[in-house]
């Protein structure tokens, strides 16, 4: 077994590896959708915000029925329906008709997290802090290859490179599809309690760990909608400012990695704290960087914040190991979709102020994140053991 980890694990990051690449189609080829359907920043970022948004806070549905039918192939129709809607973008030429796209594509990625983090956490129940780190780091690499990929494809081919999506999301569903026979299943207990009473005890700290999704999510997105921008505006390379993104997200799946190695070592929450003080640190000041050094600098910063991502997932599963599919819902999606916000927010300040002083003005956000994340962990002290072993 690769890194110790189950096939089943190897199987769910190859998913989110190609899911999570639709997302790059849209983040490197923004540049050249500004112009070609004729829209500003503000719409800009919220077509990045909707697709972020559509793909997170309607996760929980699509939890409720992971957790109740776990048969049911949401990630492999997910995976069909997101690289179709996104292999189409390419052929647009009005905002509306984006949009709506964009939400169809949203839908697909929400129906594919919750079933396969589900599966991914049980196939790696002995070490779930590496196993989520694997599976996270599966997105982020999908992500920066996509941005890699596209931008010499536009280059050749023009918009219609998007059909490029198509390509790794029917080979996925098709694997994905075959895996379902042998789905691992969920821990079942009888006469047990239901979400909303579990949730009750542990309250407290979920719901810092999702104020810490939220404000980091609207930082990060920011990021991923506007430092191609931000590179083409210092430089004028649309390559250099696809490169940028690419090397982002990539050092992504370096720190998700980290962060899964760390976690086993010191636990995922202090993992957590630290991700936010440096992600900070090294973001607030990068809009302001000259080109040349924002490109290596942002790697850095990639690995410092991209490592917490999985953690705050994994601390919630622990918090409630009975219902796995929603606490994955409440943090990569509810968490993550209101956060997505942060891709409009900086957008409407990029109209007013510029691009370098709205990501400043959003990084500030991660301020309210490290509060939440000094609090959760000083409100773990007070829970008593046997409120979270009750549900399991």
């Amino acid at each position: 077994m690769p890194l110790g980890l189950k096939p089943r694990v190897w199987l769910m990051t190859f998913g989110h590896l190609v899911i999570d690449s639709n997302n790059a189609l849209l983040f490197a080829l923004l540049p050249v959708f500004v112009p070609l359907i004729h829209i500003n920043f503000a719409q800009a970022g919220s077509l990045v915000t909707v697709l972020l948004m559509t793909s997170s806070v309607t996760q929980p549905v699509f939890g409720y029925l992971q957790d109740r039918w776990p048969l049911m192939p949401l990630s492999a129709g997910g995976l069909l329906v997101a690289g179709a809607a996104m292999a189409a973008t390419g052929f647009v030429t009005t905002y509306p008709v984006m949009l709506a796209l964009v939400v169809v594509a949203g839908l697909g990625v929400a129906a594919f997290h919750p079933q396969a983090v589900a599966q991914a956490a049980r196939a790696s129940a002995d070490r779930p802090g590496w196993g989520i780190s694997i599976f996270f780091s599966g997105g982020s690499t999908g992500t920066g290859l996509m941005a890699f990929a596209i931008v010499p494809a536009a280059a050749l081919v023009g918009p219609r490179a998007t059909l490029l999506a198509l390509v790794g999301a029917v080979v996925a569903a098709a694997l994905f599809a075959r895996a379902y026979r042998t789905w691992l299943p969920g821990v079942r207990v009888v006469n047990g309690p239901t979400a909303a009473a579990s949730m009750r005890p542990v309250a407290l700290p979920v719901s810092l760990l999702l104020a810490v999704s939220i404000l980091r999510s609207a930082v990060m997105t920011a990021y991923l909608t506007f430092l191609p921008t931000l590179v083409v505006l210092k430089t004028g390379s649309f390559a250099l400012g696809a490169t940028a993104l690419a090397v982002f997200v990539l050092s992504g799946t370096v720190g998700a990695l980290a962060g899964g190695v760390f976690a086993n070592q010191f636990g995922g929450a202090a993992v957590v704290l630290v991700s936010l003080v440096g992600g900070f640190a090294l973001l607030l000041p990068a809009p302001w960087l000259p080109g040349p050094i924002l490109v290596p600098w942002m790697v850095v910063a990639g690995v410092l914040v991209f490592a917490s991502e999985a953690q705050v997932t994994a601390l919630a599963q622990r918090l409630l190991p009975g219902f796995v599919g929603v606490a994955s819902s409440l943090m990569m999606g509810v968490g993550l979709g209101l956060g997505n916000a942060g891709g409009l927010i900086a957008g409407v300040i990029a109209d007013q102020r510029g691009v370098a002083f709205a990501l400043t003005a959003t990084t500030l956000l991660l301020a309210g994140a490290i509060a939440a994340a000094a609090g959760y962990m000083f409100s773990m002290r007070r829970i008593p053991p046997r409120a979270m072993a009750v549900q399991a």
